[in-house]
């Protein structure tokens, strides 16, 4: 089992992030899958959360050092990811290529 970070409102390509899904026969778990970015400002806020160091300096989507940048003003806060690549997502998220089964929604479990 692996659960993820991973939000709907970070990239087009998560718009519809299932709750569920098995990759490579383990259930991968994305608890903030229908967070918007107010859910998760929100929730920093009440909870009292440090924001990570780098957003200061303009590191808006944070991954490992080759694949992240600074984001400029007026670009989409994933634009710092793998700038330059014709990618989306790091190896551990998959991507195209990747064995990834959404569960049915109707399967789902309700908390």
């Amino acid at each position: 089992m692996w659960i993820s970070g991973r939000k709907g409102f970070q990239a087009k390509t998560r718009t519809n992030l299932p709750l569920f899904e098995v990759e490579k026969g383990k259930l991968k778990i994305n608890p903030l899958a229908g967070w918007a970015k107010a859910d998760l400002d929100a929730y920093f806020e009440t909870h009292a959360l440090p924001r990570h160091p780098l957003e200061a300096q303009g590191y808006l989507s944070i991954g490992c050092m080759p694949c992240t940048s600074v984001v400029k003003p007026g670009e989409d806060p994933r634009a710092g990811r793998w700038r330059g690549w014709d990618k989306t997502e790091c190896g551990i998220h998959g991507g195209d290529d990747a064995d990834v089964t959404p569960f049915d929604p109707a399967q789902q479990p309700v908390f």
